[in-house]
């Protein structure tokens, strides 16, 4: 259930509710990952290219290499070893050797591997990733400390199983606090790049407040990307012009490590590392899917619809917008746009540039003269540009030229 949709923090700079976000919950992320992380290490170096017969003089094995392992070398579904190879890579390094010297009464002299898998490098990932963010977060006196205990026993362990499966089951948890999908100051975080700033004093009225502003250009590291230029004079100019700015994080900032890290999460769980995890545990979330599923409810409760295709039909305007991406109606890369981009004049999408592919897969290009309305263009896809940009659109503006590319 995403349940951050129907909220928004009630105030955007309580420093002492960033710290409980950043200490609660990134914190935590962190001690689990970096626990699993440094016991696969210790598993590389105790393992890793070692003889079978060896590594049972050190510590009996035999039930995580071989525990649920058939007379043919073949893994029960949900075995121990099964577990154990797909979600930590440990396995042998040819399992149809090892079997035949069983059977033969030969001691077993097979090598043991310990590989990466989808789950491991995910590992590796979320702890780097979570530290760094801990890290800026003591630089902008958000923690206490940057420090993390993680903690584990070796042999523990690799022989109770209960507690590996218990340490996975609170790395799975301990994942969902930090996701804009659970919580109102990630999806604070989340939305606040790529949007008008127009359409963000509607979603977060404090934010009216220059200093709230400037809070968050320090913590989190948030500038400017586009400000129209808007030819006019009177005494609203200089007001339009701050509306239509669009913001997004410096790169390295706070700010994009949180996006990056939540974006992180919801592709590792869209995919391979949620398949490792189904072998314990048979419900696993797919984090991605349940924020676009709400995402899209919210959407269209207020009557904005995802588009289908490669097609933004615009309500302000005669014309519609076409969109970068992939045409999912055909397979190849027939009706595919590779580029769809629009030359900004002032407050004006004057040109239209476009090359991909027609329907029969042909290359095509044209360039044609167009009349958009800068500003309104902006209105229409901020709703959706404001929950889904960098999940299935990603708008790409400067001075000089407006895209936005479907994912």
């Amino acid at each position: 259930m995403v349940q951050s949709l129907n909220a928004a923090p009630s105030d955007y700079t309580d420093e002492n509710r960033w710290r409980s976000y950043f200490d609660n919950s990134i914190r935590t992320v962190a001690e689990t990952a970096i626990a699993l992380h440094e016991f696969r290490q210790e598993l590389i170096r105790k393992c890793d290219g070692i003889p079978f017969n060896e590594l049972q003089e050190q510590w009996d094995y035999s039930q995580v290499l071989l525990g649920g392992v058939d007379e043919n070398g073949e893994y029960r579904e949900r075995s121990l070893a099964k577990l154990y190879k797909e979600v930590l890579g440990l396995q042998f390094s040819d399992m149809t050797d090892m079997i035949e010297k069983q059977r033969q009464g030969i001691s077993p002299s097979t090598k043991v591997v310990v590989e990466d898998t989808p789950f491991t490098n995910f590992v590796a990932e979320s702890a780097r990733t979570a530290e760094a963010i801990l890290q800026q977060a003591e630089e902008n006196d958000l923690v206490y400390s940057q420090d993390v205990d993680a903690e584990y026993d070796f042999y523990d362990l690799l022989s109770d199983q209960g507690k590996f499966t218990q340490m996975l089951s609170d790395f799975l948890y301990r994942l969902q606090d930090p996701l804009p999908n659970y919580n109102e100051r990630a999806l604070f975080v989340w939305t606040l790049p790529k949007t008008t700033n127009r359409y963000l004093s509607v979603a977060y009225p404090k934010l009216k407040d220059r200093k709230q502003w400037e809070w968050l250009d320090e913590t989190f590291g948030l500038e400017p990307i586009f400000v129209p230029a808007i030819d006019e004079s009177g005494e609203h100019v200089e007001e339009r012009q701050e509306q239509y700015t669009v913001y997004d994080y410096r790169g390295q900032s706070l700010g994009e490590r949180l996006v990056d890290f939540y974006e992180l999460v919801w592709e590792a769980f869209d995919g391979d590392v949620r398949e490792s995890l189904r072998l314990v545990f048979p419900d696993v979330p797919n984090f991605k899917e349940e924020f676009l599923e709400e995402a899209h409810t919210k959407l269209s409760n207020i009557g904005w619809d995802t588009p289908e295709r490669l097609t933004f039909q615009l309500s302000s305007e005669e014309d519609s917008l076409t969109l970068v991406g992939s045409d999912d109606k055909y397979s190849s890369n027939r009706g595919d746009t590779t580029k769809a981009e629009y030359r900004v004049s002032g407050i004006t999408l004057d040109q239209y540039e476009y090359r991909g592919y027609n329907t029969s897969g042909n290359r095509s290009s044209m360039s044609r003269e167009c009349s958009l309305s800068l500003l309104r263009v902006l209105d229409e896809l901020s709703p959706g540009l404001f929950l889904l940009n960098g999940l299935e659109y990603e708008l790409h503006i400067d001075q000089g030229s407006l895209e936005v590319e479907k994912l």
